[in-house]
């Protein structure tokens, strides 16, 4: 009893915290899956989970604990829905930014968000949101951060790490793979990015940011 007081409590203090975000900044981050199936047509539409927003500091801290320079990198946030993590990358230096998203309804909203947001520095000017599907998206040549938030289930998830590993025998450059809240499949991205990379795959951070488990990984050039 005392679990589910306590569980019911922290997601009261996690909405109201959201509203007020979204109030102070004129933007809708707010959870849920308010788009319908049909909006959707990609074949993998059946592996989407519902959109719910990352703390608006998880992107930060994440690059604290890995000691990643924004200004090094493009940014891209796989499966962006209304796109907050991408207001908080925003913020930051990077070279460009980059969401995507396969729901055409989250897109129009992510993209209004980053057009309208108030009281955000702005710090990069080269952002879009790609409506596309992840496991379709060519991977940039360019040294990348790439940021997951459980934006699917594993086996999707295996095809898109089997993208960026592609990509990165092919043409090696600093690589690094954000995990936040994908503390149940973490096992298995270890196993198969060490095993698809040629043991090239180099867990960096294995830490928590608040009740969020966070895995960064490194992706290294040839041996």
């Amino acid at each position: 009893m005392q679990r589910a007081i306590a569980a019911r409590f922290s997601w009261w203090i996690k909405r109201g915290c959201g509203m007020a975000f979204d109030f102070i900044h004129s933007v809708d981050t707010k959870a849920g899956r308010p788009a319908p199936a049909c909006d959707i047509v990609s074949p993998n539409r059946d592996s989407a989970v519902p959109y719910d927003p990352a703390p608006w500091r998880s992107l930060r801290r994440s690059l604290q604990l890995a000691s990643l320079r924004p200004d090094e990198f493009t940014f891209i946030d796989i499966g962006c829905g209304k796109g907050k993590v991408l207001l908080a990358a925003l913020a930051l230096p990077f070279k460009r930014i980059i969401g995507i998203e396969f729901s055409p309804f989250l897109c129009q909203i992510a993209r209004k968000n980053l057009a309208s947001a108030r009281l955000i520095r702005r710090r990069c000017a080269q952002i879009q949101v790609s409506c596309s599907d992840a496991v379709e998206y060519p991977i940039p040549n360019e040294p990348t951060i790439f940021f997951f938030y459980n934006p699917f289930t594993y086996d999707v998830m295996e095809i898109v790490l089997g993208n960026i590993v592609a990509a990165q025998l092919r043409t090696p450059c600093p690589r690094y793979l954000i995990f936040c809240a994908a503390s149940s499949n973490i096992e298995r991205i270890r196993v198969f990015l060490q095993k698809s990379s040629d043991n090239r795959a180099r867990l960096l951070v294995s830490s928590h940011l608040g009740r969020r488990s966070v895995y960064i990984f490194e992706l290294l050039g040839r041996r």
